[in-house]
């Protein structure tokens, strides 16, 4: 408990620190048990990214990875379609602080890879995975996906089945492209159903006749 207070006692300070050395670029902090999260426009991550890395207080010198969050069909979507988070260590303060923001579908937010270079190839991930486009990125090309790959997977509106599949042709010795043609009809499944509602069901109307 003592080790806990702590660590909150370090986060506190760290959060309370930087709301005064950067007013106006904060929007806001939130205290969690593992971490310190701060949230900005993203009009602001390139001089607060700068600042937590240059400082003599902070001293965030390694980013260790970028998350992108689809916000669809929950509460944050009011705020932006997705939100990014920067997870940056502070080996000086032993303590790890998330960076977020939010961006609108199909947005643009500023590459961090002048500050960091891991960001290059994750930021290529996000750009292939959610269509989030990193202005003056060095080298933004998808990925994981296929050359000519259409949409962007982790999207919640992606459909699950994808577009188009795609199989090796022994006979013509080629990769081959088409539309996805299901083998079966589709069905919607009532997840809220229990095991054995059907059976009782049967069973009740046969009783009532």
């Amino acid at each position: 408990m003592k080790e806990y207070k702590n660590e909150l006692k370090v986060k506190v300070n760290l959060g309370e620190n930087l709301r005064m050395s950067i007013p106006g670029l904060v929007k806001k902090v939130m205290y969690k048990t593992k971490y310190l999260e701060i949230q900005v426009e993203k009009e602001k991550v390139i001089p607060v990214l700068k600042y937590l890395k240059e400082s003599s207080k902070y001293q965030c010198k390694m980013l260790l990875d970028i998350v992108c969050i689809d916000c669809l069909n929950i509460e944050e979507i009011k705020i932006g379609r997705f939100k990014i988070i920067y997870v940056l260590n502070s080996i000086y303060n032993n303590c790890r602080i998330h960076l977020s923001t939010y961006v609108e579908n199909n947005g643009i937010i500023e590459t961090t890879s002048s500050l960091y270079e891991s960001s290059v190839w994750l930021e290529r991930e996000i750009w292939d995975m959610f269509g989030i486009y990193f202005e003056k990125h060095p080298d933004l090309r998808r990925i994981l996906t296929d050359y000519g790959f259409v949409g962007y997977p982790l999207k919640k509106d992606f459909p699950i089945t994808g577009y188009l599949e795609v199989y090796y042709d022994v006979v013509d010795k080629k990769i081959i492209y088409k539309p996805i043609e299901l083998m079966q009809e589709y069905r919607n499944y009532n997840f809220g159903a229990v095991w054995g509602d059907y059976e009782r069901k049967v069973y009740l109307e046969n009783i009532i006749k």
